[in-house]
């Protein structure tokens, strides 16, 4: 790993596990230098990473102020796995796969006008402290990934394709509405009819433009939340 993204990532940690609260300052850029070793720019790299996604605030003469560290609880604009997403918050969370199906084709209304394509379908339910919050529907390219096993779907998908596959997933375009429950949402997220979806329909490419996969994942919507922190440029 790059020195700049090893600063960076120990200070988020620190960040994010309330070591650095809401309010403090960071280290200075000297005390960083001399810790890591590193030159100042090297250090100025990482610390601009935190500035642009929204962790801290820098004021001159002051330094890098700590901003509230509550994150996305469901991020849109960036690609992270469930596993990622249930660490890095800190959160009680159980992945039960509910079924995997092979040679299915992806629903229409998963391909916005792309030819279809067979896939292998894992479904999974998200338990979140003891509340089941999501379903995922995963249809994953057959041309791409023969088999998933059920091992990978119970860990990480993501964690298999680059981790166990060697492929590198380069971005996703993601289309969100909201949708009235049906049958499956009302049985496994354990809702009334009168509780709306929150349905995120995304697909996925590796960094050779291959699809990996398309994805529905479906959200009570009582209980969603996603938080987006924008930064005006000058």
């Amino acid at each position: 790993m790059k020195k700049y993204l090893q600063i960076y990532h120990d200070l988020l940690t620190n960040i994010q596990t309330k070591k650095f609260k809401e309010g403090d300052l960071l280290p200075s850029d000297t005390k960083l230098v001399m810790k890591y070793d590193v030159s100042r720019e090297t250090v100025r790299r990482a610390i601009k990473l935190l500035f642009d996604e929204g962790y801290i605030q820098t004021i001159r003469g002051k330094g890098s102020i700590i901003l509230n560290s509550d994150r996305i609880m469901f991020p849109f604009s960036r690609i992270e796995s469930y596993k990622e997403l249930v660490t890095t918050s800190h959160l009680h969370s159980e992945n039960k796969v509910i079924s995997m199906q092979e040679h299915v084709d992806v629903p229409q209304n998963l391909l916005f006008g792309a030819p279809s394509m067979t896939t292998q379908l894992v479904v999974r339910k998200r338990i979140v402290n003891d509340i089941p919050m999501v379903i995922d529907y995963d249809y994953i390219n057959e041309a791409v990934v023969a088999n998933v096993p059920k091992q990978a779907a119970l860990n990480s998908l993501f964690y298999y394709f680059e981790h166990d596959l060697g492929l590198k997933i380069n971005y996703a375009i993601k289309h969100i509405t909201v949708e009235p429950a049906d049958y499956d949402d009302l049985h496994y997220l354990e809702i009334d009819r009168h509780v709306p979806i929150v349905v995120v329909r995304s697909e996925t490419r590796l960094s050779d433009n291959r699809i990996i996969s398309y994805t529905e994942s479906r959200h009570r919507a009582d209980k969603f939340s996603s938080v987006e922190f924008a930064r005006r440029h000058e």
